[in-house]
Parts: structure tokens; C-alpha cells; sequence
């Protein structure tokens, strides 16, 4: 196999899109090629006053058909064709599209008058194409391939051994030049060829080198980061033991374990441990942000959503009765919605979400959590009628720490880390959440709170994560990324 890969691209998975993106811009601009061939030779024929041979109009509709024939081919195996550096990949298949490209304009340009030709140009813009995609000495091959051609058969025109195709209408004369013009222009047009592909090689090189850089300084950050949430990790955990001690002492001492204590001690005692516990809770939301940096998400649990989610409401059913709150479930769904996700993941953003609801409804308050499909996505929504969120905090109140102001802290007690989790997951899980306040379910002097998750059926993997999977997996689930990322 022809190596076209150089060493420092083939782990490079952003060099790898970026040539599976050019060659799909390529399909599409020779499409308009096409058309712009046919164009030309109607235009000029009906508006320009140009008169075509009938070789030239055989060649230029034969080679707009042949254009269009190569490129759906092209076109329909692309998705096939992989980006493993030791088998047939999306590299050679740009080099089989540029020696096409070339072959097919380069009869183009002998059938419309090769120097007198307005269309040679064409080929310089190929050569700064090729020298986006193909390793340097492909190109400059090109090149030189190209310049001998177009000496060829201008000696062989001057020579009159084959047939000058000018185009009637743009020249008065079948010859308008000298064979001094010839040269130069051979001279000029080699040289234009040549600087050009030097100049586009250098910068596109140049370009892949930075994106490898900042991928290897990501990659650094991203090592500093597990590093840090592993720190973090062991510290916090280290701090909760003598906490939680403290917190059982303090148990001991107000339950009478440790004999019998005056009404003003007990009251310091209750505060004490109220404060204990908000502790242990805010170092506990601190190690599930932390764990869940560390985690890689694996979207292999087939989860039926309404069956998952009456679990989760059962688990949340006796809490819901102490406080005499209405709990139930809607599914506004046609049909059954079975997605892959996280169930771990899953779990917890529903559960935190309804137990925020029942903790902020008064007594004989409504908690509904809703289900619907919107053929994409699918959304999950979990309403009250509670105290709701003032209208201009409902942004800030996904920032970690951050606690409504309408909020009775004596009351409800909380560390304001519940709903930075749950964002996290969502957008981790691909989707999105929102918050509305009033809800539908509010009422006067109880606004509520309805906060909607839309989740993709299908995770899409951005194209960083994408090269970190192996090239078999990529072929059978990927490619259809690229065609909606152009």
C-alpha cells in the first residue's frame, strides 16, 4: 500500500476528520462542477456567442457525465472506507479523486484550447487542494506530472502533430501567440504550480502540527484534572471520618445514651448536629462531582423509561406520604420509550430532582413527574406547586453552592450542590435541562417549579471522542457524525 501517512498523524484522530470532512466538501463541490461544465458550454453557446466543434461538445458533455458518474460512485463508498493507516483509507481514496480531477480537466483543457484555454487555472486550484490533504511529494508529483503534460502537447501543437481545440469567438486567429509565448507561459504556469503547492503543503502542515499540540496540551490538562479530582477525592474523605465521629457523639449525647442533659445543652446539641449533617451532605455531593469527573460514561443499560422511573417513585413513596404529598407519574408518550444510558447516572438525576420537589412543597402539595417523546429527543419533566425559584435567579441556581433566596434555611436545610450534579450528568449524557417557574401545576402563593431533561435517543460522540475508539467501531457507527458536522 502507498504510504501517504505521515508518523506524527497516524493516532491523530483530528487529522483523520479533518479528511474525511475535505473529502465530503470535495464530493460536493464536483456535483457543482458539473453543473457549472454544462453551464459553461450553454452559456457560451446561447449568451457569449462561442462556437463549439462537435469534438469539443462531445468532450465537454462526456466529461460533465463522467464527472457526475465518478463522483456519485465516490460518493456512495466514502462510508466504507476507513481511517486505519495500514489498510485502504479516506487517504487514498483523496489521492483516487485527485488523479481523476486532474485526468478528466486536463482533457478538458486540450478539447478547449489548451494555452488558450480558460479553464487551466483549474489546476492550480487542484494543487492547492491536493496539498491540503496528500503528503507533500504526492503533489509536487502532481506538479511535475501536470507541466510535462502541458509541454507535450504544446510542442506537439506547434509541431501540428494533433489538433488545436481553440474555442471560436474568443480569438481571432486559430494561433494568436508565438512559440516565445509558449515557453514562458510553460515557465510561468510550472512556477505557479510548484510555489503553490510549497505554500499550501507549508501551511497545512504547519496547521496540523498546532492541532497537535493543543490536543497534547489537552490531553495534559485533562491527566492534571484526574489527578486533582483523585486528590480532592482522598482529602474529602479523610475529613469526613472525624466529622461523622463527631456527628455519632453528638447523637449519643442528645438521645441520653450518656445520661441526662439540661433543655439549654440539648437545644446547642440539635443545632450541633443539624450542622454536622449539612456537613456530611456537602462533603458527600463534593465526592459524587468528583467520582463523577473520573467516570467514563458507557451508554450500554437498556432502560424502558416508565418502568425505570415508577421505580424510582416507589422509593420516594413513604417520604411522600409523611409529608402528604401528592406523587404520580404521567406518560404523555404514544409508545414505549426504551433508550441505551447510564442507569446508575439516570437514577440519580431523577431521584435528585423529585426529592428537591417533595422537600420544597408545603404539606398536601403535588409532585408530577412526566414523560414525552419528540421523535429526536425524549423528555422527562418533574413539576410542583412548591415555593418555586425567583425569575431571576432560575440561571444561577445550577451554580455549585447556590441556593434560592425565597429558600427557609432554618427549614430546609441544603448545600446547593444537588442541581450542579444534575447538570452535569445531563450534559454528560448529551441532553439538556431547563427550569420554568411558575409551573403548570402552580397556584396562588405556590408558583412550583417544573424542571424538563431532553436526552438524544442516541448519544452523539463529539469528534475528539470519537477517534479515541478503535477504527472497526467508528466504521460501523460514525460516519454519519461527519455528514451532519459539515
Amino acid at each position: 500500500m502507498l504510504p501517504l501517512i505521515p508518523e506524527w498523524a497516524n493516532h491523530y484522530g483530528e487529522f483523520w476528520r479533518a479528511i474525511r470532512v475535505r473529502n465530503l466538501w470535495f464530493i460536493r463541490l464536483r456535483y457543482l462542477a458539473a453543473l457549472i461544465l454544462c453551464g459553461f458550454f450553454l452559456i457560451g453557446e446561447f449568451l457569449l456567442d462561442l462556437k463549439f466543434t462537435e469534438d469539443q461538445v462531445i468532450a465537454i458533455l462526456s466529461i460533465s457525465f463522467l464527472i457526475l458518474f465518478y463522483n456519485i460512485i465516490i460518493h456512495s463508498v466514502r462510508n466504507y472506507v476507513g481511517s486505519e493507516p495500514n489498510k485502504f483509507n479516506c487517504l487514498h481514496l483523496s489521492l483516487i479523486q485527485m488523479i481523476l480531477d486532474l485526468t478528466v480537466l486536463m482533457v478538458l483543457v486540450y478539447y478547449t484550447g489548451l494555452i488558450q484555454s480558460p479553464l487551466y487555472l483549474f489546476f492550480i486550484f487542484h494543487m492547492i487542494i491536493g496539498s491540503m490533504i496528500l503528503p507533500g511529494y504526492i503533489v509536487y508529483l502532481a506538479a511535475g506530472l501536470i507541466s510535462f503534460s502541458f509541454t507535450i502537447l504544446t510542442l506537439l501543437e506547434q509541431l501540428q502533430l494533433i489538433k488545436n481545440h481553440f474555442i471560436s469567438g474568443l480569438y481571432v486567429s486559430s494561433h494568436p501567440h508565438t512559440l516565445t509565448f509558449d515557453i514562458l507561459f510553460i515557465i510561468i504556469f510550472t512556477l505557479m504550480l510548484f510555489i503553490s503547492v510549497y505554500i499550501a503543503n507549508k501551511i497545512a502542515h504547519q496547521l496540523y502540527r498546532r492541532e497537535q499540540q493543543l490536543r497534547t496540551s489537552l490531553e495534559k490538562l485533562n491527566e492534571a484534572e484526574i489527578a486533582k479530582q483523585k486528590y480532592t477525592i482522598g482529602v474529602v474523605h479523610e475529613i469526613k471520618t472525624p466529622i461523622a465521629a463527631v456527628h455519632s457523639i453528638l447523637e449519643l449525647i442528645h438521645k441520653g445514651f450518656v445520661g441526662p442533659i439540661s433543655d439549654e445543652v440539648d437545644k446547642k446539641l440539635q443545632r450541633a448536629e443539624i450542622r454536622t449533617e449539612e456537613a456530611l451532605e456537602l462533603i458527600s455531593d463534593i465526592l459524587k462531582i468528583s467520582k463523577l469527573k473520573l467516570l467514563e460514561i458507557k451508554l450500554s443499560d437498556e432502560i424502558n423509561i416508565s418502568e425505570f422511573i415508577e421505580k424510582v417513585i416507589d422509593t420516594f413513596m413513604e417520604s411522600a406520604k409523611d409529608k402528604s404529598v401528592n406523587l404520580f407519574y404521567t406518560n404523555k408518550s404514544e409508545k414505549q420509550l426504551v433508550v441505551k444510558s447510564d442507569k446508575m447516572l439516570f437514577e440519580l438525576v431523577i431521584s435528585n430532582l423529585i426529592a428537591n420537589s417533595i422537600k420544597y412543597v408545603e404539606e398536601g402539595g403535588i409532585v408530577e413527574v412526566s414523560t414525552n417523546d419528540f421523535g429526536d429527543k425524549y423528555s422527562i419533566e418533574v413539576s410542583d406547586n412548591g415555593i418555586g425559584i425567583p425569575k431571576e435567579e432560575s440561571k444561577k441556581i445550577f451554580e455549585q453552592f447556590y441556593r434560592a433566596s425565597n429558600i427557609d434555611k432554618k427549614v430546609h436545610e441544603g448545600t446547593g450542590m444537588g442541581l450542579p450534579i444534575v447538570k452535569e450528568i445531563v450534559e454528560r449524557l448529551g441532553g439538556e435541562i431547563k427550569v420554568t417557574s411558575p409551573s403548570h401545576l402552580g397556584e396562588e402563593g405556590k408558583p412550583g417549579t417544573s424542571f424538563e431533561i431532553l436526552l438524544p435517543y442516541k448519544y452523539k460522540q463529539s469528534a475528539y471522542d470519537i477517534f479515541e475508539v478503535n477504527n472497526e467501531d467508528y466504521l460501523k457507527n460514525k460516519n454519519d457524525f461527519y455528514d451532519n458536522a459539515v
